[in-house]
């Protein structure tokens, strides 16, 4: 019987102390722009042929390149901060900001004969996500936590928090266009990615009596450590059509749910009690817990849906406008990494094995989600463009809380993008200089843990309550192209 309400009541406790994960920027589908010119008139390569990015955008659109070339698009420096504020507790604000130089993208046409209606071969190498995130926070104070029959007066409350993640994508696509008529054209391809993800998060709190005080209790403290690693090889499918109707260019593509090839996991745990007390009543003995594991060669399963976009563009005099609109289907929660019946709650029992999927799994679903965008290109002479496009970028995870394991994403807010910049042409080069501003917030966050209210209860964690959090970024965008042969063709 005392082994069972032991075993009850260290569930009950890790499953109470385990916090809500923050995780990267993977929470939303249009974070990267790829492209020359697609960079910044965002969307537009879904009806006409803009960049080497026709391949990622909407692989019809080949069959319109009037020459083969290649290029090389990045975001120079891109700069992001995310401010947390009161995220670990009234008055405790989280920041995290991070510079990077990032190559996006190096992608090609090759259209081997003349003819208006040969095929035309694209490909692209690019990175299609990539994201860090980084908050620590730490806090030396004093507080009356344990009760004065144990300890007079008040405590030194020691607590830090950590976390760490990274997410990087990097895919690689080859596609064809063909224009089926003189108005209609056709396009596959077909994208493999490499998905990568790394997790660290870490938190203790400690209540230690002063000296000579008359405390029958020396330390009580709190620690959990977790941290998860895995990568994923998916490929997908890609087919479009565009057409020209009058003065109307229309693009629509349809992407398949991904397909996963290979990947593995692996995880490591700690979750400690020392000296903590069940309950209110003080004959109760104090108790320690332990949960500790490894796990390796765990199996992954990742999921892309199903997209579907339309684009429209027009030209009005000396400006062309595109409008785009972006469909992206649900997928039901599933299991990312999953340890199974394994040892992890401290000794191992055949019994509390069983618990370990439900404490450690890492599972995530995804709503359906609408993504829009506007641009414009102001032809001021041939050899100079100013573009210009605004566009949203939903999240798709609606879920903020879990009640087992852990859930991805986390980045529960919507972001907006106004991106502006100039094209210049120089013979067979094209330079194509912009700036990318970046916007999201959420008033009603949910904090990991909290440092201004750790109780015995709450195994001084805290009552999680919410916080305001705001992401603000601005990236320097910077593309090269040359067109080979270009007055031969053109």
């Amino acid at each position: 019987m005392k082994r069972l309400i032991s075993f009850v009541n260290i569930v009950a406790i890790v499953l109470f102390i385990y916090p809500t994960a923050i995780l990267a920027q993977d929470n939303h589908y249009s974070w990267m722009q790829f492209g020359s010119r697609n960079s910044i008139l965002y969307n537009a390569g879904l009806a006409r042929f803009e960049d080497q990015s026709a391949v990622i955008m909407n692989p019809a659109t080949l069959s319109a390149a009037s020459s083969s070339s290649f290029n090389f698009n990045t975001n120079a420096v891109g700069f992001n901060n995310i401010k947390f504020k009161n995220g670990l507790g009234q008055g405790f604000d989280l920041s995290s900001s991070n510079l990077s130089i990032l190559p996006s993208m190096a992608s090609g046409v090759l259209k081997p004969w003349k003819k208006q209606k040969d095929w035309t071969l694209g490909y692209a190498l690019y990175h299609s996500n990539t994201d860090n995130l980084n908050f620590t926070d730490r806090t030396e104070t004093k507080k009356d936590i344990i009760s004065e029959v144990e300890s007079p007066g008040q405590e030194n409350y020691l607590s830090q928090y950590h976390l760490n993640t990274k997410m990087d994508e990097v895919s690689v696509v080859a596609g064809l266009g063909w224009k089926i008529s003189p108005k209609l054209s056709f396009g596959f391809s077909q994208t493999f990615t490499y998905r990568s993800q790394e997790y660290i998060e870490n938190f203790s709190a400690n209540a230690i009596p002063d000296l000579n005080t008359g405390a029958t209790v020396d330390w009580v403290g709190t620690s959990y450590d977790i941290y998860f690693k895995f990568y994923k090889i998916v490929t997908y499918s890609k087919v479009g059509l565009t057409g020209n109707f009058g003065k109307w260019d229309l693009g629509l593509t349809l992407t398949t749910p991904a397909l996963g090839i290979m990947g593995t996991g692996e995880m490591n745990a700690d979750l400690s009690l020392v000296n903590v007390r069940l309950g209110q009543d003080p004959t109760i003995a104090r108790q320690n817990f332990l949960a500790n594991g490894r796990f390796e060669k765990l199996k992954v399963k990742y999921k892309m849906p199903l997209n579907v976009s339309f684009g429209a563009s027009r030209l009005f005099g000396n400006v062309r406008m595109y409008g785009a609109l972006d469909w992206y289907s649900a997928i039901k929660e599933y299991t990312v990494l999953n340890p199974g019946e394994a040892s992890f709650i401290q000794p191992s029992s055949s019994e509390n094995v069983l618990l370990t999927d439900d404490l450690l799994a890492v599972w995530e679903s995804r709503r359906n989600v609408f993504n829009g965008s506007i641009a414009a290109d102001w032809i001021v002479r041939p050899d100079y463009h100013l573009l210009f496009s605004f566009r949203n970028d939903n999240y798709y995870s609606n879920r903020l809380r879990e009640e087992k394991g852990f859930s991805i994403p986390k980045k529960v807010w919507n972001n907006y993008h106004l991106t502006f910049g100039t094209q210049r042409d120089f013979g067979a080069s094209e330079w194509v200089i912009g700036l990318r501003l970046n916007m999201g917030s959420r008033n009603d966050y949910p904090q990991p843990f909290s440092f201004s209210d750790p109780t015995e209860d709450n195994f001084f964690q805290g009552e999680r309550k919410t916080g305001k959090i705001t992401s603000r970024g601005l990236q320097l965008l910077l593309s090269y192209t040359f067109k080979f042969n270009q007055n031969k063709n053109q």
